[in-house]
Parts: structure tokens; sequence; C-alpha cells
């Protein structure tokens, strides 16, 4: 049986009709209202996941739900699409669009502490730097595809667009826009602190200012087109072919999603041909893997609250 398409939502007033405030409410601190309502209304989003947008809540129905009057829902919020607006707000603030983290370096420096290289050789400092960011960005597409926080921001952003309110559509583009930026700014911190450690720098005509910014909006964007892919073909995020990429020589089993990723970060950068691969720089090598660490896990808990 064909289902109904979800029509426009019903309109509501503005200004409730007059009603007595439940015993005991006006007491109630009118954050601890507004917190009700809003965690409500998140309910409803989640429940009924981005098929119904958001646009699709009812004011009165997220009243009734949460047990406060209207009269008090009116006051902090005078109109449904004022309402709406701090949904949108709240839904992306809940989101944590999960970063790079503590266990990547871990795993980078389980790597180079079991891999015996000659950092002298050209060769095989290719093969380890393809293979560290090989290790990086499985485990950064991974977490991304698995999160839920993923799925509700790309819902979100693709859903927006079509929310009728206009209003609400821009307060959810904002929000959206404020999320996507701050990954993006932590993605690019983490960009600046790699290259040179592993004697990388920007390829030549991209702006030491800026460059690392570039290319985290890049990634974040081929993040999001091989997340979808994955949603729609789960396979696509499983599947490996064997291969020597990107210069190295060493054959390693590679997602797609991997390979792409990789391929786009070294195509922003090349070896810095000014370090000079001698004991003390190797020696550093090593040394700066556990300064990252230790750099990683302070980022995490001060811009992400872990």
């Amino acid at each position: 049986m064909p289902k109904s398409k979800a029509g426009p939502a019903p309109s509501e007033p503005d200004e409730p009709p007059a009603s007595a405030s439940p015993a005991g409410e006006s007491e109630r601190p009118r954050d601890a209202v507004a917190t009700r309502l809003l965690e409500c209304a998140l309910d409803k989003i989640r429940e009924r996941g981005l098929a119904v947008t958001v646009d699709h809540i009812g004011f009165e129905e997220v009243i009734k739900a949460a047990g406060v009057s209207r009269a008090t829902a009116y006051r902090r919020w005078p109109s449904r699409q004022a309402f709406l607006s701090d949904v949108i707000a709240a839904a992306v603030q809940r989101v944590r669009l999960t970063p790079e983290g503590v266990d990547d370096v871990r795993a980078l420096k389980g790597y180079l502490e079991s891999t015996a290289l000659d950092w002298a050789d050209a060769q095989q400092r290719r093969n380890a730097v393809v293979a560290l960011l090989h290790i990086a960005v499985q485990a950064d597409f991974e977490r991304t595809l698995g999160s839920t926080d993923t799925q509700t921001y790309y819902g979100l952003t693709a859903t927006c667009r079509n929310m009728q309110d206009a209003e609400v559509r821009a307060a959810a583009q904002a929000a959206l826009k404020s999320a996507a930026a701050r990954m993006a700014g932590y993605r690019s911190r983490i960009y600046r602190l790699l290259p040179d450690r592993m004697g990388y720098r920007l390829a030549p005509g991209l702006d030491p200012d800026t460059g690392f910014d570039l290319m985290s909006d890049a990634a974040g964007a081929m993040m999001y087109g091989l997340t979808v892919t994955a949603y729609n073909d789960p396979g696509f995020a499983t599947r490996t072919f064997p291969t020597a990429a990107w210069g190295s020589t060493e054959v390693e089993e590679w997602t797609a999603p991997a390979h792409h990723l990789v391929g786009l970060v070294l195509s922003y950068l090349q070896p810095d041909p000014d370090i000079v691969w001698d004991e003390d720089r190797i020696a550093r090598v090593r040394g700066d893997i556990a300064e990252l660490e230790a750099f990683v896990e302070q980022m995490v808990r001060e811009d992400w609250g872990k």
C-alpha cells in the first residue's frame, strides 16, 4: 500500500489561548522548562528519523508531551518558528562529528614502534608516510560511518534545503555551517602538526596560512561523499583490493574510501627537500609522535569535552 506523503505542518497559533499553569509550574526554573521542551522535540526527531523533517514537528504536540502549560511554553517561545529554530540549534549542538583522537595517534605510534624503518632512505620514508596515513584515514572513515551523530548531521544537511519555513531553514543552515566549521578547524590543526614531523610540507603554490584549511575542507567534503555512498552501499566501506599505492612500494589491502582520502591528503603535500635526515632528525620523529599524543588528548578535551 503506497505511503501517503507528509503534508505541510499544520499551522499553530503564535499566541496561546489563556490557560492556567499547573500547580507549582510557576516556581519551576524557566531554563528547566525550556530544556524539557527541547528534549521532547529532539526525542521526536530520534523516534521518527529525518523522514519527517524538523519543520513538521508540532509545537503544540511537544508542549503536550513535555507536560508544561501552553502559557509557559509561549512565554519562552512566542512563535513556532522561534521554537523550531532553537530545536535545530539544540540538535546540531548535540552532534559531535567524531574527530581524530588519541586512539588514532596511539595506532600510529604502535606502527612506528613495531616496524623497522631506515628513515634515512627516501623510499622507506614514503612507505611509512603512506602506511601511517592509511591507518589514520581508515580509522577516521570507520568512526564517521558508524557515528549516529554523523547520521543526524548529514540527514539535517540533506533535508534543511527543503524546509518550508524560511526562518527555520536559515537557522538550520547557520547551525550546520557552524558545526562544519568547528570540525574543519579541528582537522586543519591536526594537518598542520603532522607533515613537518614526517618530513613533508605543503605543495608548491599553496599559501602556508590557508593551505591546511583548504586541505581540511576538501577532506571533509570527500568524507561526506564517501560516507553517503557507504550508507547506500554498505559493501563499499569494506571491500578491499591489493595495491602499492601513492608512491609506496609496499602492497597493502585498501578500501576505496581510504585510497581516495590518502590520495587527496598527499595531493596537498610534498617531501621537504630542505630536511636533512641525520641521527638527530630521526630521533625526533619518535619523540614528536609521543608529543602529538599528548597534544591531541588536550585538544580533544578542550574542543570536544571528551
